[in-house]
């Protein structure tokens, strides 16, 4: 990690060696994962309770190797705290959604994904503690209808609430609660003519259609204010950018430039606003580092630090990325997870953020 010149720096409170994401945390619970393995720590409790999930001896002896687990994408998992007070845990890996009651230590299978192995990170709506909507992220090269799923019973069963048209989209980025409107926004990629955002009601009976096609629309996450939307572009393919969208009109303003294409971002309890840049290969992206960039008002974005891409082969290897802890989180305890960075590949830290 490299400090920036700027009002604030990232400080490394601690360091977890031993998870390769933070799934969520709130100051109560967190939740991390390793490879197959889940885990929810408990504040005031002794002992972590953990899962398994399904996998094969032969890939769990492989799989003891980081750079086999980044070829190989066996680190890929998605965890949401849902159900009744977000008891349970809804779990995405290997193209299998399972539901993990911890009381009863019971882990139940409930969906088989149709074209993909998981999602991204944060890209899973929870809109109250039974009704959980996301969309299928996968290649799909071959332009298929892509399927956004709704469960309204914690994750136990799903419908396909809604498909995108073949060849409309190649993916779902993410589908996030716009709490002003009270509508989801779903943003999708990658090539121009597959990217557009979705804005529709919980049931998808009102459904509108945003944007031009162009890589301006293309994003992974997004901040919403009372009257504007902003996100940051995650395109390799051009210059990335802040956009700010004014919702009356639906009209966009391109504003400050960034360093490379942005995949995650977070708002914190106490007003911070912060994005990751990913190092991936194309002219969007200016050099070989993930950055992390800090706002207090969501226009006016400094660089608190830099972590350089760790030289193995980007793609087979992954790209360089930063990811963030879903759940409430301030600016003096937040989490930051790595792949392919120097320092920060397959480990996970607890961060603050304090004047420079």
């Amino acid at each position: 990690m490299e400090s920036a010149k700027g009002p604030y720096r990232l400080v490394r409170l601690k360091e977890l060696r031993d998870r390769e994401i933070v799934h969520y945390a709130d100051g109560t619970r967190l939740v991390t994962s390793r490879q197959q393995l889940v885990y929810l720590n408990r504040q005031g409790q002794a002992n972590e309770s953990s899962v398994a999930l399904p996998e094969a001896g032969w890939k769990k002896l492989l799989g003891r190797s980081r750079l086999v687990r980044r070829a190989l994408r066996w680190d890929k998992c998605n965890v949401a705290p849902v159900g009744k007070n977000r008891e349970n845990l809804l779990i995405l890996r290997n193209g299998r959604v399972y539901v993990f009651d911890p009381g009863a230590q019971q882990l139940h299978r409930v969906l088989r994904l149709r074209h993909c192995r998981n999602v991204l990170h944060q890209s899973v709506a929870v809109l109250a503690d039974e009704e959980i909507i996301f969309g299928e992220y996968g290649s799909n090269r071959d332009a298929r209808p892509v399927p956004v799923y709704r469960s309204l019973d914690g994750g136990f069963s799903w419908e396909t609430v809604f498909e995108f048209p073949p060849g409309k989209t190649r993916h779902v980025h993410g589908c996030y609660w716009d709490p002003y409107e009270k509508k989801l926004w779903i943003f999708t990629g990658d090539a121009d003519r597959e990217v557009c955002v979705l804005v529709a009601d919980r049931e998808f009976k009102s459904v509108e259609w945003l944007g031009d096609g162009t890589q301006r629309w293309r994003a992974v996450s997004a901040f919403f204010t009372a009257d504007h939307v902003y996100w940051i572009t995650d395109s390799p393919l051009e210059r990335n950018h802040l956009i700010k969208l004014h919702r009356r009109s639906r009209t966009t303003e391109k504003l400050a430039p960034f360093p490379g294409p942005v995949w995650y971002s977070k708002q914190t309890t106490d007003g911070f606003y912060l994005a990751a840049t990913a190092c991936e290969t194309g002219p969007g992206v200016l050099d070989q580092y993930a950055h992390l960039l800090v706002s207090r008002n969501l226009e006016d974005w400094r660089e608190a630090a830099r972590f350089p891409w760790d030289g193995w082969p980007k793609g087979f290897f992954k790209f360089g990325v930063l990811g963030f802890a879903d759940g409430a989180q301030s600016s003096r305890e937040f989490y930051l997870f790595g792949e392919a960075l120097r320092g920060l590949d397959g480990v996970a830290w607890q961060c603050s953020l304090e004047e420079a």
